[in-house]
């Protein structure tokens, strides 16, 4: 019997840093261009000013985005995807494609609940 590595387990590091829906969206939104705060919260429409300061401090915090404060009243901030989120574009363009090509399927699901699944919890 192999003895198992738990300092890497599949999935596990990428799914414990985007454990949230959201945050797949912040960072989908941030790979097209610089965004502030208020532009974030209305590209996502369904989510409180609460979560989002949450996400934006969680993914600031993992690297994954990046914090730009301006001087001035009213103060101005800006998030911008690091160069390490940027390695996330092809994963997220993947699931973007995925989506796309299955979304009669998946809008089939979300609309008659038959599934137990994500969407349930969100």
């Amino acid at each position: 019997m192999t003895k198992r590595n738990n300092n890497f387990l599949p999935l596990k590091t990428i799914l414990n840093l985007l454990d949230n829906r959201f945050k797949f969206e912040i960072i989908y939104y941030l790979l097209k261009k610089k965004l502030r705060f208020g532009e974030i919260k209305y590209s996502l429409s369904d989510i409180n000013q609460q979560l989002l300061t949450k996400l934006l401090k969680q993914l600031e915090k993992d690297k994954l985005i990046k914090k730009k404060q301006f001087g001035g009243f009213p103060r101005k901030v800006e998030y911008e995807i690091s160069t390490f989120g940027l390695l996330l574009k092809p994963l997220i363009d993947n699931i973007y494609k995925w989506e796309e090509k299955n979304k009669k399927v998946l809008l089939k699901y979300i609309k008659s609940k038959r599934n137990n699944s994500l969407y349930d919890y969100y």
